[in-house]
């Protein structure tokens, strides 16, 4: 009975160690901020390079604890974004002069 036990214990933490984590390694500062600002089991992108920075203000005001973002572009006026609330994932559109437009539940 003891070497099953001694088995499960050591299976377990086997698995537990191995873990794979979802960013690279980079002698960038900057990736690290980031990575420490947004928590190791975050791995949302970076907003990319053609969001207003008028947007990613307006939601960020509106959503303070969202994590987990991903912007794409709608259209030449309008950016969706994809987010969790807690362990609930939304949708939001913005405009690109920072106007809110709607959210929704994922389903």
């Amino acid at each position: 009975m003891k070497n099953i036990l001694l088995l499960v214990m050591a299976t377990s933490l086997t698995f537990a160690s191995c873990e794979k984590s979802t960013f690279s390694r980079s002698n960038d500062d900057s990736s690290i901020a980031d990575r420490q600002s947004r928590g190791a089991d975050d791995p949302a992108l970076p907003p990319p390079s053609a969001l207003p920075a008028v947007v990613l203000k307006a939601f960020t005001a509106k959503y303070p604890t969202a994590t987990r973002m991903e912007w794409e572009p709608e259209n030449g006026n309008t950016w969706k974004v994809k987010f969790f609330l807690g362990t609930v994932r939304w949708i939001a559109l913005f405009r690109a002069n920072g106007t809110f437009i709607s959210a929704q539940i994922k389903k």
